[in-house]
């Protein structure tokens, strides 16, 4: 699995520094700091965290063996977890600590949204991964050498099709046609993905009742509940 790079960005984003994110910490501090706005932020953390197993999931795994798919997600969890802890500590040491010490809640804020911003960014490169692993398939492969050859046999390029021109001209519709490919599959292996997930939280839930609380499910009905089951 492909790790997202933590010092480089390349998703085209602005990636917050240490000292923008102090100042935003701050400002977000100056009043009280709203713990439901912390549960927010994990929310959002953990649904980010999700997205980006997918991503890595439907880029690098067998769709067809659970194993691999529980193997990817598994390693994106420890990636991003090293990577939030990593720009906490760079948080820590442009901040306040004794401001942090003397107000639990505001540090849990702080933590939240620093984690928050972290999964935010792994997210784009995981999805830049991904699109680049599936533009390395055989089908995007397939789809760019066809490309290629259409391009290159246009009737304008019918005398020079191995001129300079025709030859930028078909490598541009080449990466043109891989890197749809690539979004192509993606979005199919995604979708397969979640029906996936989807399909084992209907199973979950159809569980029956006496399997998921065995303890329950064998105690015996007193006699008023057993005459209100009857009726």
């Amino acid at each position: 699995m492909q790790q997202p790079r933590s010092r480089r960005n390349t998703s085209g984003r602005p990636r917050p520094t240490p000292t923008r994110s102090a100042r935003r910490w701050r400002a977000r501090t100056a009043g009280a700091a709203g713990l439901c706005e912390t549960c927010d932020h994990r929310r959002q953390t953990e649904d980010l965290i999700g997205e980006a197993g997918l991503l890595v999931a439907a880029g690098s795994a067998d769709l067809s063996d659970p194993a691999s798919i529980v193997a990817a997600v598994a390693g994106v969890r420890s990636v991003i977890g090293d990577s939030i802890a990593g720009a906490w500590q760079e948080f820590l040491e442009i901040t306040d600590a004794a401001a942090l010490e003397a107000d639990p809640a505001a540090a849990a804020d702080a933590y939240a949204f620093t984690a928050f911003q972290t999964v935010q960014q792994a997210v784009g490169e995981f999805q830049d991964s991904a699109l680049a692993m599936l533009g390395r398939t055989e089908e995007a492969e397939a789809e760019a050498r066809r490309a290629y050859k259409t391009e290159q046999g246009r009737h304008w390029f019918k005398h020079t099709p191995t001129g300079a021109d025709a030859i930028a001209a078909a490598t541009k519709a080449a990466d043109t046609a891989r890197e749809r490919t690539a979004e192509c599959l993606l979005a199919a292996r995604l979708e397969q993905l979640r029906e996936q997930q989807a399909a084992r939280t209907e199973q979950a839930a159809a569980t029956p009742w006496t399997d998921r609380l065995p303890q329950l499910a064998a105690r015996a009905l007193d006699g008023d509940a057993a005459g209100v089951v009857i009726a």
